[in-house]
């Protein structure tokens, strides 16, 4: 009887672990046919099964089960499960785990082609929606699949340089600088958008607080692209930002050779004067960059600022003077000269009209001209209203 027993009871689990390992074949059908929602079912249920743990057939199955949930056009299908792309992949790396004799490989191969779209699909919406950390991610995957021995058996690897230079960009937007710096450096090895790739790292560089390689590797795109707006804009900002803004003087001279109707350029070489103390080229930098683009609110503000200083160091002239007739007829030209600013800061105004240092300027000029003319006291009240106003949008 015991004998009897233990027969019934290793026919009893034959029975159960072909019905399991029929449900994968089931599972199978309802995938051929397009049912994916019942082939999800059936093949949820039969992998749990212990007669499936270690079927590699089952794992292929739900692989291809998954990944056609991911590229489906059916909006209830993708609903099955949001992440149905990573599942597919772990199922596919665990047929690759017990498929020992191989029987996968070939048909493992396709499958994982189709990944490389489905990852790269999901890093471009991740990216749209502004989910770098999560692109990234996914663009670490293509790379993975496309240099997996799935996909590298037959062939040698693929140097996807388009992905590489996509996961340095993602990488940067990520704020993960060492993937950023790494994948910036491998493109520059295919030569692949050599002159932005140089660039983007010297950004890169810096954050990571290697300001001399970063200074290293602008020079050195800018000696191999010199006809590389970027690569100039880069330089540009580098030393106008940095401790040498003189050195920037010869980059913008070359941005402007290249590009002689971009205001933003005029306007830059206005800054570098003014860093220089040379206001009167600073002024007409700033003249030239308003006569491309009237619309500069920067340059006509600095062009303001240029103007109220001249009027500020006057003022101070004038009050060292003793003689009181000659005081007044002096102070009778100062507030001239302010008068003569308050345009350069109303049409500032006009272009940014919410700009608090704008607002605030033109405050303290209606201020000094109020006993002049009635007018100028209702423009204070304006302007201290504007500046109440704007005070409490920036603390909303």
């Amino acid at each position: 009887m015991r004998k009897l027993s233990i027969i019934l009871v290793m026919l009893f689990c034959a029975t159960m672990t072909y019905a399991q390992k029929g449900k994968v074949t089931q599972a199978s059908s309802y995938f051929t046919s397009g049912k994916l929602d019942q082939a999800k079912k059936v093949i949820d249920e039969a992998i749990q099964h212990e007669a499936c743990v270690n079927f590699d057939k089952a794992y292929f199955v739900k692989g291809q089960i998954y990944q056609a949930i991911c590229e489906s056009q059916n909006a209830d299908y993708k609903k099955l499960d949001p992440n149905a792309v990573d599942v597919a992949w772990e199922a596919f790396q665990k047929v690759i785990e017990l498929d020992v004799k191989g029987k996968y490989t070939k048909r493992l191969a396709t499958q994982y082609s189709n990944l490389v779209i489905d990852f790269t699909n999901r890093a471009i919406e991740y990216y749209n929606n502004d989910q770098f950390a999560e692109a990234l991610a996914a663009f670490k995957r293509v790379l993975e699949i496309e240099n997996s021995p799935i996909l590298t058996a037959d062939a040698p690897a693929k140097i996807d340089t388009a992905v590489i230079f996509n996961a340095a960009m993602t990488a940067q937007k990520a704020e993960q600088w060492a993937d950023a710096e790494k994948y910036y450096k491998e493109v520059l090895k295919y030569d692949y958008n050599a002159a932005q790739a140089y660039a983007m790292l010297s950004i890169v560089l810096r954050e990571e607080g290697k300001e001399e390689e970063a200074l290293e590797y602008l020079h050195k795109g800018y000696e191999l692209y010199p006809d590389n707006s970027y690569m100039l804009v880069e330089l540009i900002n580098h030393y106008l930002l940095g401790g040498e803004p003189e050195k920037a003087e010869v980059y913008l001279d070359a941005a402007i050779k290249q590009d002689p109707n971009n205001a933003s350029f005029y306007r830059a070489k206005g800054t570098l004067y003014e860093k220089l103390e040379q206001p009167a080229k600073a002024e007409e930098m700033y003249r030239k960059a308003l006569e491309l683009d009237p619309k500069d609110f920067l340059a006509q503000y600095n062009l303001g600022n240029i103007k109220l200083s001249e009027v500020i160091e006057f003022h101070k002239k004038v009050q060292d003077i003793v003689d009181i007739d000659e005081y007044n007829k002096e102070m009778e030209k100062v507030f001239d000269g302010y008068a003569s600013v308050i345009p350069y800061f109303e049409r500032a105004l006009e272009l940014n009209p919410t700009e608090k240092n704008t607002i605030s300027t033109l405050k303290e000029l209606y201020f000094k001209l109020r006993d002049r003319d009635p007018k100028y006291q209702a423009l204070y009240e304006e302007m201290e209203a504007k500046l109440g106003q704007a005070t409490e949008q920036a603390t909303e």
